[in-house]
Parts: C-alpha cells; sequence; structure tokens
C-alpha cells in the first residue's frame, strides 16, 4: 500500500467514531468533495444546526423568565437550556477551529506513518480506549435522550390544568409569542424540532468529548514512545560517539516534535474541555436535585432517567480527567526517565547533550480547562464537590 494510502487508513481507523458525528454537523474539516454541491450541503447542514439549538434555546429562556413562576419547576426546566447552551458553544468552537483541526489531523496521520510497528501498537492501543469511552457515551446518551425527549412527554398525555384547559406537553416548555404553541399543527412540528435539537446536542456532545479525548490519548502515546526512545539509549550496547549522537540526536528532534503537537492541542481543547466542565458541573447538581424531588413525589419514569443522566454527567467528567490524568503520569514517567538516564556511559562531549533533553523534560505536558485547572483526577474530585456543595444550597433555598 502507498504511503497516502496508509495515512488515510490510519486517519480512518483513528476518527472511526468522531467522523460520522462531526460530519453530520457539518464540523469535519477535511471535505471529501471539494465542488459548490458539496460546500453548499455542509453550510446547509451548520445552518440547520444554528436552527434547531437557537429554537430551543430562546423560546425556552424566553418561558423560563416570562412565564414559569414556581423556583422548582424553574431548575427542572433549565436541564436541557444549560446543556444546549454548552454544545452551542463548543459546536461554535470547532467550527472557528477548523483550519487548526485539519493540521493537527494531518500530523497525527504523519505520525501513524513514520511510526514503528511497535508505535503503532501504542497508537492503537490507546485509540481502541477512546473508541470504547466516546461509544459508552453515545449510547448512553442517545438512550437517555430517548427517553427525555420522546418516551416521557408523550406517557404524560393531556395535563388538565386548574383553569379548565388542558395542556400537552413538550419535551421543553417553550413560549412563543406570535403564535400557541399548543395549537395544531404548532405542537407537532415543535415536539418533533425539539426532538431533532436534543439528538443534535447529543451529537454536538458525542463529537467534542470524542476530540478532546482522541487528541490527548494520541499526545499521551506520543510521550510513551518517547520514553522508550530514551530506554533504549540507556540501554544499547554500542556507545561510540556516532551511535550516541544519532540517538539523541533521534530523542530532540522526537521531543520537538512533542512539544509542537501538544502546542497545536492547546489552541482548541482548552475550550472545549471548559465549557465540558462547566456543563457537567452545574448538570450533576442539578439531576441530582431532580432526583430528590422526583423521589418525593414517586415519580419512578422520572428518577430513572435522571439517575441516567447523573451517571452520564458522572461518567464524562471521570473519562475526560482519567484521560487528562494518564497525560500527566506520561508526562511525569518522561522526565523521570530523563533524571535517570546512564549519562557516564557515553562519550563526555555527547553526555553533555543530554542536558537539552532533561531541561525539556521537566516543563510538564498537561491540559487544561480554559489555561485556569489542570484536566486531572483531583479536579474530578473538586467537581463532584463543588457539584454536591451547590446542591445542598439549591435544597436549602427552595
Amino acid at each position: 500500500m502507498s504511503r497516502l494510502g496508509d495515512k488515510e487508513e490510519n486517519l480512518k481507523h483513528f476518527v472511526k467514531f468522531i467522523y460520522p458525528p462531526m460530519k453530520l454537523i457539518g464540523a469535519w474539516p477535511k471535505p471529501t468533495a471539494t465542488s459548490t454541491f458539496s460546500k453548499a450541503i455542509k453550510w446547509g447542514l451548520i445552518v440547520s444546526a444554528y436552527f434547531l439549538q437557537l429554537l430551543v434555546f430562546v423560546p425556552g429562556v424566553l418561558y423560563l423568565f416570562l412565564k414559569e413562576k414556581n423556583g422548582k419547576k424553574r431548575i427542572h426546566i433549565m436541564i436541557p437550556h444549560i446543556n444546549g447552551f454548552s454544545q452551542l458553544c463548543k459546536y461554535t468552537i470547532l467550527l472557528r477551529r477548523t483550519n487548526e483541526f485539519s493540521k493537527i489531523l494531518d500530523q497525527l496521520s504523519d505520525d501513524w506513518v513514520d511510526a514503528t510497528e511497535d508505535s503503532r501498537h501504542i497508537f492503537r492501543m490507546r485509540a481502541n480506549i477512546g473508541h470504547r469511552m466516546v461509544l459508552t457515551v453515545a449510547i448512553t446518551m442517545y438512550t437517555t435522550g430517548l427517553f427525555y425527549r420522546i418516551i416521557i412527554p408523550l406517557s404524560r398525555g393531556r395535563i388538565v390544568l386548574p383553569n379548565n384547559t388542558t395542556m400537552r406537553v413538550l419535551p421543553c416548555p417553550v413560549y412563543f409569542v406570535f403564535f400557541n404553541e399548543q395549537s395544531t399543527p404548532y405542537y407537532e412540528i415543535i415536539f418533533v424540532l425539539q426532538i431533532m435539537g436534543g439528538f443534535l446536542n447529543y451529537t454536538i456532545l458525542c463529537s467534542t468529548m470524542g476530540v478532546c479525548l482522541m487528541l490527548c490519548l494520541h499526545l499521551s502515546s506520543l510521550l510513551r514512545i518517547l520514553m522508550n526512545k530514551m530506554i533504549e539509549l540507556t540501554s544499547q550496547l554500542d556507545t561510540s560517539e556516532t551511535a550516541v549522537q544519532k540517538k539523541i540526536s533521534d530523542i530532540v528532534a522526537y521531543q520537538t516534535k512533542v512539544k509542537g503537537f501538544a502546542n497545536s492541542v492547546e489552541e482548541i481543547t482548552p475550550y472545549l474541555y471548559f465549557f465540558e466542565i462547566f456543563n457537567y458541573a452545574i448538570e450533576a447538581c442539578i439531576v441530582g436535585y431532580c432526583i430528590i424531588v422526583e423521589w418525593e413525589e414517586s415519580n419512578a419514569a422520572s428518577i430513572i432517567v435522571y439517575l441516567m443522566f447523573q451517571g452520564i454527567c458522572i461518567f464524562c467528567n471521570y473519562a475526560m480527567c482519567y484521560i487528562g490524568q494518564l497525560l500527566i503520569n506520561e508526562s511525569e514517567n518522561v522526565r523521570l526517565m530523563s533524571i535517570t538516564l546512564n549519562w557516564y556511559r557515553f562519550p563526555m562531549k555527547k553526555a553533555r547533550s543530554l542536558i537539552l533533553i532533561i531541561i525539556m523534560s521537566n516543563y510538564p505536558i498537561k491540559l487544561t480547562a480554559g489555561k485556569i485547572v489542570d484536566i486531572s483526577l483531583a479536579t474530578f474530585t473538586d467537581i463532584i464537590k463543588a457539584s454536591v456543595g451547590y446542591l445542598n444550597v439549591l435544597r436549602k433555598v427552595t
């Protein structure tokens, strides 16, 4: 197979679970065709995505502040709109960073092509971890969304209000100034569009989370390969000046490439991570409150759905922080390896060259959320603590 064919096959394997959702929302940076028709389809998908998101978000916010007066119900209504706002922001970031993401994919493909068989095994193993995580999130997210957006609203049927009027339940309560959303055919149209908008948000969530996880995992793979190169330098039998020079040059060049890839990733992921953490921290708090309220009202169906949402929030949060911690650990392993190199085995002039490797290794590679907090397991516990704290505040004020 040609180098170009290898490059395309490796890229397809790496992105096989993030390509379909990103293509569906028009956010995939590499067009399969450059015709005017394909560009029109992409822009049509983008316009449709914004339309569906705003159709749910704006009337929902109007209903929240202009129509609903009950505090507990307001908290329930906030869940889809907080998630919608977060996904809207992440979707915009993805579109604005299309060129950067395209360059990252090119670098990633080149890494696969230039790698040895052992290095490809590391890439493949880490990519499979990301694939399983993205697939788990997608299955649970769409299943929960099916219950929340379709089954529960339909199961409630028509509700008779105290003023003897009948109301049909929508997935998200809305307020339209110019027409009554309860009348036919407006109700049916809004119901379908809200379902589409909800599943669009789940698609954006899977896309952005997949991008963050896969890039972070690839970066950790590069660090593992860098550490293996240092181990080879330490354990090699040929300590002649030429052999040592070749190995050190290879390590320095590879370390520079890893730093460059990390800088490229930092142009995209911090902002996506920020809105992910914002979304999960707030939603975990509100969903926990909703579980308590539904438990008091003995509403079994709603309890199950909210428990599923809570599980998704915790799992997504943990998955991000776990991968971030994996990256931190790999960076620390590289640092420890660099300061334990058997420099005394090498010619004195070449041993001095190790100073540059040690200095570069002492600058840890890690990802941040909005360049504010590090993505690590310590951050995961902080998010859980914050969510529980906000939950206690909610219970006291309502």
